[in-house]
C-alpha cells in the first residue's frame, strides 16, 4: 500500500512537471476571512473556502452551512453538508463576477462547483471540485468543465498542510479567446494555531502568488485578521485587514485589501455564515 508521504513525494514531481508546459492566468475566489488573511487558506478549514481554495478541507467542515459573500460586482454561496446522515461530506457552490478584460471588453463569468471530500488515512484527506464555468462577452459565451483536486494533512488538531491542483484538465477550452483560458496552477499551503490565541497562515502558487496572513482570537466570538501578498508575476502587492463575529446562531466576516502602488485597486468585501 502507498504511503501518504510517498504519494505527496511522487503527486509534487509530476505537478511540477506538468505545470510547467501548462502555466496561465487563473483565478481563484476567497472568502472574506481568506482575503483578510492576505489570500491564504489552503491548509485551513472555513466554511465557503471548502469549495474555491483547497476541496480536501470539505472533510474537516462538520455540520451544515449555508455561505453568502458579496462584494463590488462578484457574490458567491456556498450550502455544505457534512453530517453522520450524509454519505460523503459535500458542497455545492456558485460564484459570479464582472470584471473588465484587458483586451475583450467587460466579462460576466458563472461559476457551478460540486465539491466531494473523504478522509482516505488518518489526518489525511482528499477532495475534489468539479467546476462548470459560463464567461461571457459582448461577442458571445464560452463554456468549459474542469476541477480542482485537493490535499490536506493534519498532523496535529492546530496545524495543517495543503496542496491543491487547480483546473486539472487544463486548457479544455479551444474556443474561448486566450485571455479567458485558465490552464493548470497548483498552490500550497500552511496553517498554524498557536494556544487558541493566534493563527499563522502562508499560502504560494505556481504562478508567482505569495501570501502571509495572522489571526488574532479576542475571545471565543471576535477576531481581526491582517494579511499582505504579492503577485510576483504581476507586481501587485496587497495588504489586507478585516475581522469576524462568530455567534451562535450566525458568522459574519468583513475584508479590505488595497494594492500599495495603485490607490484605485482595492475591495471591501462581507460574508455571511449559518450553520443549520
Amino acid at each position: 500500500m502507498l504511503h501518504p508521504l510517498s504519494f505527496v513525494k511522487k503527486l509534487s514531481v509530476f505537478l511540477l512537471i506538468y505545470v510547467s508546459s501548462n502555466q496561465a492566468v487563473a483565478q481563484v475566489y476567497n472568502s472574506s476571512a481568506s482575503v483578510a488573511a492576505g489570500g491564504t487558506g489552503r491548509a485551513a478549514v472555513e466554511p465557503g473556502d471548502a469549495s474555491f481554495l483547497n476541496p480536501a478541507s470539505m472533510a474537516h467542515l462538520g455540520g451544515r452551512f449555508l455561505f453568502t459573500s458579496f462584494a463590488d460586482k462578484e457574490f458567491a454561496a456556498f450550502l455544505s453538508d457534512n453530517t453522520k446522515e450524509s454519505t460523503l461530506p459535500a458542497a455545492a457552490a456558485y460564484v459570479q463576477k464582472s470584471k473588465m478584460t484587458k483586451t475583450l471588453g467587460e466579462l460576466n463569468e458563472h461559476d457551478i462547483g460540486i465539491t466531494l471530500a473523504e478522509f482516505f488515512k488518518d489526518k489525511w484527506s482528499v477532495g475534489l471540485t468539479g467546476h462548470y464555468l459560463e464567461q461571457t462577452l459582448a461577442q458571445g459565451s464560452y463554456h468549459s468543465v474542469n476541477g480542482d483536486l485537493g490535499l490536506l494533512y493534519t498532523p496535529m488538531s492546530d496545524m495543517g498542510l495543503g496542496l491543491v491542483v487547480y483546473n486539472v484538465f487544463g486548457e479544455n477550452n479551444n474556443t474561448a479567446p486566450e485571455e479567458l483560458r485558465y490552464k493548470t496552477k497548483v498552490g500550497g499551503g500552511f496553517n498554524y494555531i498557536y494556544k487558541g490565541m493566534f493563527r499563522v497562515r502562508v499560502d504560494g502558487d505556481s504562478e508567482g502568488y505569495a501570501g502571509l496572513g495572522l489571526e488574532t482570537f479576542i475571545n471565543r466570538f471576535i477576531v481581526f485578521r491582517f494579511g499582505y501578498s504579492d503577485d510576483f508575476d504581476d507586481s501587485r502587492p496587497l495588504v489586507s485587514a478585516g475581522m469576524g463575529f462568530s455567534g451562535p446562531r450566525f458568522r459574519l466576516n468583513y475584508a479590505y485589501f488595497g494594492n500599495t502602488q495603485k490607490s484605485s485597486d482595492y475591495r471591501h468585501s462581507i460574508d455571511l455564515i449559518i450553520p443549520f
